[in-house]
């Protein structure tokens, strides 16, 4: 039984136009053993037939046996067994892979076929010492010279340990010597394998050959026995083993490694598109989620960045409760003087230099330590007398300005002094807050602690109802914003002489009961109105203002106890978190940004509506980027495939390659992208209030969308390639 019969076999080729013929009724045998020539012009069918007795090529009429078994009902995957179990190749433009070195040329033949991987390098070693090439075995395929290509080839073919092996015109592109050096390469194997040779010049392998077969047109015109060779039968079949895992991993990585500038520029648009991706993500969702969102009239001056905790006990907090809730995720700090950063009342600002124009009012207080560098014009509050602002235009602040921070109550006009700080720098950000350094948050309390919100309360309603009476008649009493030089004065004419350092009783209302203050060596001006008003100096409002709320220290000065804690987060989704994580029925929670505004409903469902557009049209545009640039990748790897699959590799191997390298580089992309995220996340506010939405199971939702993307794009090149024949992929890679 021959080892391979052609019978009438005949190959077509069809065109848009024409069907030209390859070969036609061609009927031969070949046995191990032989050394076998096939000469004749260029067209006259040679190549055609050597494809196709090694599977590269499928045949449309006539019978193909193999170890005396028909082959015109080979599938796909028949055709892969065969090629992997019984054939090597040699091939006149070499269809090395350029990107490897030598020996992973030949490493590459052994792993296909399941050499065992501890023998794997010395097998490829001996085979590249034995052609010659020790001294290049760590040269890239693409440094080589023609030569040394087509020896290469040879050590890959010889690697497979297979029976049959194919040349087509193995000297072709090569010199003399060269072409001498494979010859001899070649019938040093034949004495236990099938050689099949084409060529166009018989002299070059006449001292070699055991058999010459001519070919004209398509045809066979001579088949002639030049030496005689002892009949050999195939005892040993080749056995191909399944590619394990670790082999198939260093075979995707040694790809990826083997290309640098292709995984390098796969690798940064798939950083820049999940980038870009994941922060239009999270601003879309923080957007819908915050959009019903409304500020709290009972602390208005409370960013979105603090929450406040009480105890529900009435208890103070202990050290180590404030250390446990301070070490809980989306907790960045804790200050124990919660009232210091005035919650309840709004904080406003004004020059101290009468002769500036620059005033205006904060939507709320903070601490620095929420700023980042990148977030400020100047530097961040260090001393305790520095802040950072919002400027405006209209405003008119500077940096190194002296400003009167304090807290205002319109009705009544009171003022209360929160002290003089130097502006150190300007929130880029422009979210209208104040910050204190920590240094003025921190400091040491001696004594009672003032509580601002009941004592700007109080000295409101005390400010708004006081009065005294003097030489008969009564007078309501406000605070001058002149710097004027007497405690007291009065405005218009026809008024009483009243005398100078004299005692002065004001009266006041707090809660229906009236109180009196006495206060002695009151500076007054010569004449008094009988208008009903009089202004009190700057200095003196505040004294007396001061001496009425003794009464009330009870009610505003408490010890120096931690009652109230001020939690610094990230924003919305940070605190709604930390509130999930407290224990609810040990603490009260008041989290200011948080109220829900029914009113808003309406707008968050637009938003809702807005953002799923927005997602889905970014997401298509950049599917589309990543599939043109993807698929422009994958079709510049169809030579490799080609190759791959003429040394053995199988539809079912290639997949899981394709596969396991999108994968390797959608994780190693992903890596990139969250540390990149990771680090703009920490000197970049925006990004920061923006990622804080993302959690772990989105990022990983993320990269598994990619890495299922990049797989199904591998996968349909995959289907593609293989829907069309060895030989039909390399001719086509060659016009690419």
């Amino acid at each position: 039984m021959s080892l391979i019969k052609l019978d009438k076999v005949a190959k077509y080729y069809k065109s848009e136009e024409t069907v030209s013929v390859g070969m036609k009724n061609i009927s031969l045998e070949f046995d191990l053993g032989e050394f076998v020539a096939v000469t004749g012009e260029s067209g006259s069918g040679k190549s055609t037939m050597l494809n196709v007795i090694s599977g590269l090529d499928g045949y449309e009429d006539g019978e193909l046996y193999l170890f005396g078994e028909e082959t015109s009902h080979y599938t796909i995957t028949d055709w892969e067994k065969y090629r992997g179990t019984y054939i090597g190749f040699v091939f006149q433009n070499y269809n090395i892979i350029d990107s490897y070195t030598v020996l992973q040329n030949v490493m590459l033949a052994l792993e296909i076929q399941g050499y065992p991987a501890k023998e794997r390098k010395p097998r490829a070693l001996e085979l590249i010492e034995k052609v010659g090439l020790t001294s290049h075995k760590h040269h890239k395929a693409s440094k080589l010279s023609g030569g040394q290509k087509q020896r290469t080839v040879i050590a890959r073919a010889l690697a497979k340990d297979c029976p049959i092996i194919v040349a087509d015109e193995p000297t072709g592109n090569l010199d003399s010597t060269s072409g001498a050096q494979v010859m001899k390469l070649l019938s040093d194997i034949a004495k236990d394998k099938l050689i099949i040779v084409v060529t166009h010049d018989y002299e070059q392998v006449a001292e070699y050959a055991t058999r010459k077969i001519k070919m004209m047109d398509g045809e066979v015109v001579e088949d002639k026995k030049v030496k005689t060779v002892s009949p050999q039968f195939l005892t040993n079949v080749p056995k191909i083993k399944r590619m394990t895992f670790p082999t198939l991993f260093k075979f995707g990585l040694r790809n990826l490694l083997a290309t640098p500038r292709k995984m390098i520029f796969m690798l940064l648009l798939q950083v820049i598109v999940m980038g870009v991706f994941t922060i239009i993500y999270t601003n879309q969702m923080q957007s819908v989620r915050e959009a019903d969102l409304g500020r709290s009239e009972l602390f208005p001056s409370v960013p979105e960045t603090r929450l406040l905790i009480e105890k529900r006990d009435g208890t103070s907090f202990t050290d180590q409760e404030v250390l446990n809730i301070g070490s809980m995720r989306y907790v960045r700090h804790v200050y124990k003087q919660a009232d210091l950063l005035f919650n309840d009342v709004q904080v406003n600002i004004r020059s101290t230099n009468i002769f500036e124009y620059a005033n205006m009012y904060a939507d709320g207080t903070d601490t620095a330590e929420v700023l980042l560098a990148s977030d400020v014009d100047g530097s961040i509050p260090v001393a305790k007398n520095e802040i950072v602002i919002t400027t405006n235009n209209w405003s008119q602040f500077y940096i190194g300005q002296e400003v009167l921070v304090y807290v205002y109550d319109y009705g009544s006009g009171g003022e209360l002094t929160i002290g003089n700080f130097i502006i150190s720098g300007f929130d880029n950000l422009q979210r209208n807050d104040i910050y204190f350094s920590k240094a003025w948050i921190e400091q040491e309390r001696t004594g009672g602690r003032v509580v601002i919100s009941r004592y700007q309360r109080i000295s409101s309603q005390i400010s708004s109802n006081l009065s005294f009476t003097l030489a008969g008649t009564e007078y309501y009493a406000g605070k001058s914003w002149q710097n004027n030089p007497q405690d007291i004065t009065f405005y218009g004419e026809g008024a009483a002489t009243v005398q100078n350092n004299q005692s002065v009783t004001f009266k006041s209302r707090y809660n229906q009961i009236e109180y009196t203050v006495v206060m002695t060596g009151v500076s007054i001006s010569s004449t008094a109105t009988n208008y009903g008003f009089a202004e009190l100096s700057q200095s003196f409002y505040d004294s007396v203002i001061q001496a009425f709320m003794v009464n009330f220290e009870s009610l505003y000065l408490e010890d120096n106890e931690t009652v109230m804690l001020s939690v610094s987060v990230d924003g919305i989704f940070a605190g709604r978190q930390l509130i999930k994580n407290l224990d609810s029925e040990t603490y009260k929670i008041y989290y200011p940004s948080n109220i829900t505004d029914p009113m808003q409903a309406f707008t968050k469902f637009m938003r809702g509506i807005l953002a799923f557009v927005s997602l889905t049209v970014i997401g298509l545009f950049l599917y589309t980027i990543v599939h043109a640039v993807t698929r422009n990748v994958m079709n510049s790897r169809k030579k490799d495939f080609a190759i791959y699959r003429s040394i053995g590799a199988n539809q079912m191997l290639l997949a899981r390659l394709v596969v396991l390298e999108q994968v390797m580089l959608s994780v190693v992309g992903f890596s990139l992208t969250f540390a990149i995220l990771t680090i703009l996340r920490a000197n970049v506010t925006i990004i920061r209030s923006s990622l804080i939405y993302m959690q772990f199971q989105d990022y990983f939702i993320l990269v598994f969308a990619f890495m299922a993307f990049g797989a199904w794009l591998g996968l349909r090149f995959n289907k593609k390639v293989f829907k069309q024949s060895v030989i039909e992929t390399l001719s086509a890679s060659k016009g690419e």
